[in-house]
């Protein structure tokens, strides 16, 4: 299928802009809304996502995309995803294509959010290449589950930024998996669990 192209951002006047750089897509990314910035979050830390575009559209007046915020490709199917602010607007939207995701919604999903925030940027330091034979160490060392504090304790002679990033790009990339990132906010005592590639539903929760 034909990916999407992302349309030019549109910023009004004093309108904040956030920049975030995306490590699925290899390229930075901006968005004039704070939701649409905790959105994207939740479709870059998802397992199930491999590709997605921000302000989706064809390139070709004769056949246009979907009105929505965001085109992803989960679990190898693709998804129009739009954003509303409450939950009766959601339905106002009649596309059948389109899923539609309330501000509310986002916000049940705080913790997460948050926690993703301060974890991706780990991974836009860091080469993949690189990483993988850590990330088998760990991912051997955690076995069926252990704290990440057991982690960084098993490998105190290597490079703690290292660790921390491969253990990330594990819960990046759904190798490991960690139900305390939606109720508690980042911290050494995190339980991580050996996990499936992702869950298959749209958000990340706990196993």
């Amino acid at each position: 299928m034909t990916e999407p192209i992302a349309l030019p951002v549109q910023r009004r006047p004093g309108q904040t802009l956030h920049h975030v750089w995306a490590p699925k897509l290899g390229r930075t990314l901006l968005f004039t809304r704070a939701e649409q910035l905790h959105l994207w979050v939740m479709i870059e830390a998802h397992p199930g996502v491999t590709r997605y575009c921000e302000r989706p559209s064809s390139g070709k007046p004769g056949r246009p995309c979907p009105q929505a915020d965001f085109w992803a490709l989960r679990e190898g199917a693709p998804v129009w995803l739009r954003l509303v602010d409450t939950s009766q607007d959601c339905e106002g939207v009649a596309d059948p294509l389109v899923q539609v995701i309330s501000t509310g919604e986002l916000q049940r999903h705080r913790h997460w959010i948050t926690n993703w925030l301060s974890l991706l940027p780990y991974l836009s330091s860091a080469s993949p290449l690189s990483l993988k034979p850590l990330q088998a160490e760990v991912l051997d060392f955690v076995g069926p589950q252990a704290r990440l504090v057991d982690v960084e304790h098993q490998f105190a002679r290597t490079d703690p930024i290292l660790v921390r990033t491969s253990v990330i790009a594990c819960l990046h990339e759904g190798s490991l998996v960690s139900p305390d990132l939606q109720s508690a906010p980042w911290h050494l005592g995190i339980e991580l669990r050996r996990g499936p590639r992702g869950p298959r539903g749209w958000t990340h929760a706990p196993q």
